[in-house]
Formats: C-alpha cells, sequence, structure tokens
C-alpha cells in the first residue's frame, strides 16, 4: 500500500511514486560516486587564493610536449652562449626584440583571445543545452503526470524512460557503454538497462520508448469519440514538443562533441606560438644570461596554458575538473521528476478525500 505520508488514504496506481522514493538514495549516491571528481574539484567562484595554488585543473598534461622542446631548446641555447661560446655570436636583442614584439606577441594575442572566446561559447552552449534537457524533462514529466492518469501503466513506463533518457545522454556524451544500474534504481530494471546500454543510440533507443508508450496511452481507435480523440491529438502534440527538445539538445551536444575548431586556427596558433618561444633565448639569451631558463619556463608555461584551457574545454564531456558535471544534472532532473511524481499523487489523493 502506497503513502504520501500517515495523514492520507492509500492511492492507488502509484508503483512508479514508491520505486523512485524507495531507491533515491541508492540513485543520489550512485551519481554522487561516478560524479565526485568534477563536483569534488575546485570551482572558478571559490575563495582567490584556493583558485590558484591547484595541480590537476590546470589540464598541464596538454603542455608537456611542447614545453618539454621549449625548454629543452632554451637549457642548450643557454648553456652554450654561457660557457663554450661565450661572447661569440652576440644577438643585439633590441631590433630583434621589436620585430619579434611586433609579429609574434600582436599576432598570438588575437589568435589566442579568439581560441579562448570560440572555446568559452562552446562550453557554455553545452551547458545551456543540458539546462534545456534538464527543463523539458521536467514539463514532460508535468504533462505527462497531469494528462495520462487514464493509463497509469503507459504513464509510468513513459516517466521511467524519460529517466533512462538522462543517463543515456550523458553516457552517449562520454562514449560509454557500461551503464550502472544504481544510477538507474526505480526508473528501469536491470534487463531494461542492458537493453539501452546495447542499443546502437541509447538516447534514441529511450525517445522511442517514451512515445511508444504514450503512443499507447493516448491511441485512438474507431471508437473513441471524436471530442476525445481532439483531446488526445492535442495533449500528444504538446508533449511532442518537450520530447523534440530533447532530441535537438541532445543533438546539439553530438555536433560540439563531433566538431573541433577547424585545424586551422589551432595549426596557425600553434606554429606562431611554439616558434615564438623557441626564439626567446636566441634574441634575448645574452641580455638575460642564466635568467633565460626561468623566464623562457614562466613564459612558455603562462601562454601553452591558454592553448592548454582551449583544448581542455572544447569538448567538456569527460570526468575531469573542468568538464561539465553530467551526473549533477541527472540528478537534479531525478530529483525534479520524483518530486513531480509525487506532488501529483498527493494532489489525487487530496482529491480522492474530499470526495
Amino acid at each position: 500500500m502506497c503513502r504520501i505520508d500517515e495523514e492520507n488514504p492509500p492511492i492507488r496506481n502509484c508503483a512508479l511514486v514508491d520505486r523512485l522514493a524507495n531507491n533515491s538514495e541508492k540513485r543520489r549516491k550512485a551519481l554522487l560516486k561516478n560524479g565526485r571528481i568534477i563536483t569534488s574539484s575546485v570551482k572558478s567562484n571559490d575563495a582567490y587564493l584556493k583558485t590558484i595554488f591547484l595541480i590537476k585543473e590546470r589540464a598541464s598534461r596538454h603542455v608537456l610536449a611542447p614545453m618539454s622542446i621549449v625548454m629543452l631548446n632554451a637549457i642548450i641555447w643557454t648553456i652554450l652562449i654561457k660557457v663554450p661560446f661565450k661572447n661569440r655570436f652576440v644577438i643585439r636583442s633590441d631590433p630583434w626584440g621589436s620585430i619579434t614584439d611586433l609579429v609574434f606577441s600582436t599576432t598570438l594575442s588575437f589568435i589566442l583571445v579568439f581560441r579562448l572566446n570560440r572555446v568559452a561559447i562552446r562550453w557554455w552552449d553545452t551547458r545551456g543545452m543540458w539546462g534545456l534537457i534538464v527543463a523539458h524533462s521536467r514539463m514532460l514529466t508535468d504533462a505527462i503526470m497531469t494528462h495520462t492518469n487514464h493509463a497509469p501503466r503507459n504513464r509510468d513506463r513513459a516517466i521511467s524512460w524519460l529517466g533512462g533518457f538522462l543517463i543515456a545522454v550523458k553516457q552517449h556524451m562520454r562514449k560509454e557503454k557500461n551503464f550502472d544500474y544504481d544510477e538507474l534504481a526505480g526508473f528501469l530494471d536491470k534487463n531494461e538497462v542492458n537493453r539501452l546500454a546495447s542499443s546502437s543510440h541509447p538516447c534514441l533507443y529511450a525517445t522511442s520508448e517514451i512515445r511508444y508508450e504514450l503512443s499507447q496511452a493516448f491511441k485512438i481507435t474507431n471508437d473513441t469519440p471524436s471530442g476525445l480523440g481532439i483531446a488526445y491529438s492535442s495533449v500528444l502534440r504538446m508533449m511532442e514538443k518537450s520530447i523534440h527538445v530533447l532530441i535537438d539538445k541532445m543533438g546539439g551536444l553530438e555536433r560540439v562533441s563531433s566538431t573541433p575548431l577547424p585545424i586551422v586556427y589551432v595549426t596557425h596558433l600553434r606554429t606562431f606560438l611554439l616558434t615564438y618561444l623557441l626564439t626567446l633565448p636566441w634574441v634575448h639569451g645574452h641580455q638575460w644570461g642564466w635568467a633565460t631558463i626561468p623566464i623562457v619556463a614562466l613564459t612558455a608555461y603562462a601562454l601553452l596554458g591558454v592553448d592548454a584551457a582551449a583544448t581542455e574545454c572544447e569538448a567538456p564531456f569527460k570526468k575531469r575538473s573542468n568538464h561539465l558535471a553530467m551526473e549533477s544534472f541527472c540528478l537534479t532532473g531525478f530529483n525534479d521528476i520524483e518530486a513531480l511524481v509525487k506532488h501529483h499523487v498527493a494532489m489525487q489523493s487530496e482529491k480522492s478525500r474530499l470526495d
């Protein structure tokens, strides 16, 4: 027997709300565990000093190869001009420094700003797409609970597959086929999760299941009264709009993931960036002396770090500190779905009590 609280009478056809409530903590723990790398990392709105002393969040792995080349060049050149070739091959830094500043610095400034700007837009666009997915999952749940009470089994099945869709988007964007059963506890059983995971496109599989259940709930036959048939068609069209948005925004995430910036931007930036860093010790080595090595190291890490940040966030769908907290998005969607289901069941219970 299902109850919202002790004061309410028994509620009919509320198997879904029981399953969601009983497995709520299991879902929460699974999603928090799987997303802890992202959720536990330092955020940009944390304390100032807390955001400075970081290592893993800087995505340093993207700078290791070019940094090694630049530093090897700086070390060898500095040693050569300070020991065996001291006072020989002296290059005056004044004229060459002006040229490097004019050609390289100006060019790099424009290209780096463009690259960061495009990546920031892509990152925010993907966050917006996820926001719309969560928002329309709420709208669709609300609509299903409001208009599908005449077919409780189809109603519950449609909402269950809506939960499956949220997890399917997360897994699909990470190209992971191994679904965690606990993340969908209360929504789908293991057999259904296996079917979802083994499908060629889990997201479209989930939306197909939602459509099927809704089509069964609003099935129009020869015996259906014309007024009821018109009402069914109208409600189904309304729900289809939310399903279209879910598929459209999932497709938007796919486009971002599969379409990096055109290579012409990246190759131009990295060519000039590496050339500039390699020429620094040649132009300024005699002036800086042994300080050339740390100065070049600092300059290289600063500039290469900008490109590394852009590379890290260009397709933010992995389990990394700077990527989207998709487990948190799914958890938010699940909590909203559960709250809406409970709310509608509570309203139905209250209406039945008053009647």
